[in-house]
């Protein structure tokens, strides 16, 4: 089964509710301006992300980390390219990081991918309902709601701290003017209510204007 569409109509976080309730297997991917995030999941928990973004790649979010040094990674990576080994096969292999350090890593990984997915404003989706590969296979598998509760925490925090959150802005696209969208998309968490920016609007009585509201002005 293949599920596509836009997150204007349907926001990532009522996507990864979705997978998570109906218990789905597969790949849901987004695609803004040329990059790309996608995120596996079986029986709809979280196995693994993966970004276009170039320091969102484990080998240089370990190294931006302080876990691994650059040698270490060129190595690691020439060997996985022979071997045909996971890259955190080896790096366990070698001693490098623990598999408890290691799972760590990776959890902060797909939380730091998922913060800047929460704040795209648009964009497109396909969910494909899929076995995934064998090399995705291993302990790690987290609790959805659990993740997408603690990502939006954290996104409210920073807001509350006065912190102007915005999407990472495509390299293609770095000189382009950031647009600004009225409007406040509202998600429903283990009751908590939050809110990131969008274009679903309060309905309007017929023939009345809509108010500016300074509060209600969010760049994504």
């Amino acid at each position: 089964m293949a599920l596509q569409g836009d997150i204007r109509t349907m926001p990532a976080t009522d996507l990864f509710q979705w997978i998570e309730t109906t218990m789905k297997t597969g790949i849901l991917e987004f695609r803004r301006d040329g990059s790309w995030r996608k995120i596996f999941f079986q029986r709809g928990q979280i196995l693994f992300a993966s970004s276009s973004r170039e320091h969102e790649k484990l080998g240089r979010f370990l190294i931006r980390r302080g876990k691994l040094d650059e040698q270490a990674l060129t190595d690691c990576l020439d060997e996985s390219e022979r071997s045909g080994e996971k890259l955190t096969a080896i790096l366990e292999a070698r001693g490098l990081l623990t598999h408890e350090a290691l799972y760590e890593e990776v959890v902060l990984l797909i939380k730091e991918i998922l913060f800047d997915l929460f704040l795209w404003e648009d964009g497109e989706f396909s969910f494909t309902d899929r076995h995934l590969p064998q090399a995705l296979s291993g302990p790690l598998a987290l609790k959805t709601g659990q993740i997408l509760f603690q990502v939006l925490t954290r996104i409210d925090e920073k807001r509350r701290d006065g912190d102007e959150l915005t999407a990472a802005v495509p390299e293609a696209n770095r000189g382009a003017r950031a647009r600004k969208r009225r409007g406040r998309i509202v998600f429903k968490v283990d009751n908590r209510k939050f809110t990131l920016p969008g274009e679903r609007e309060q309905p309007q009585l017929c023939g009345s204007a809509p108010q500016e509201d300074p509060q209600d002005e969010e760049s994504g």
